[in-house]
């Protein structure tokens, strides 16, 4: 089953939107077999191991505790290496969680994705959000080690 570049980064598009749009349907259908590292949290995430039911609930929960909550995509790149579609890029989250003030993200992405006789499915993410300087490289004074002696 070939794959291009474009379809790649149509269907990333359709997942970021399904982000903005609290479309929790295609949210866990897209991410059923998905394992990665996000922002919110230090630990790996294994999405395919809650099963869909908690999937369900989990984003539920997720959307639920916020005022509102937008994503969009700045910037998108892809390839193909056989049958999976690689994709990587910068979207801007804009959101409030109840009862705090409002956030805004930048948050650099990478996936892998596959399609299938269930369409097309996230298998591996990885999101952060680390600062950078002026020059676009990470602060120093996040990597020194200090001085014990």
């Amino acid at each position: 089953m070939s794959i291009t570049k474009e379809e790649v980064a149509e269907v990333v598009r359709g997942y970021m939107a399904a982000y903005d749009n609290h479309d929790i349907q295609t949210i866990v259908a897209m991410g059923a077999r998905e394992v990665g590292f996000g922002y919110r949290m230090i630990g790996w995430r294994d999405w395919a191991a809650l099963g869909k039911r908690a999937r369900f609930a989990e984003n539920e929960q997720f959307f639920g505790q916020m005022d509102y909550y937008h994503l969009n995509l700045e910037d998108l790149q892809t390839s193909v290496a056989g049958d999976i579609g690689l994709a990587w890029g910068v979207f801007i989250e804009d959101f409030q969680v109840k009862g705090r003030p409002p956030e805004r993200a930048r948050v650099r992405f990478s996936n892998a994705l596959s399609k299938g006789a269930r369409g097309w499915q996230s298998l591996l993410f990885h999101r952060d959000i680390q600062p950078f300087d002026e020059e676009g490289c990470y602060p120093t004074d996040l990597t020194v080690n200090s001085s014990t002696t």
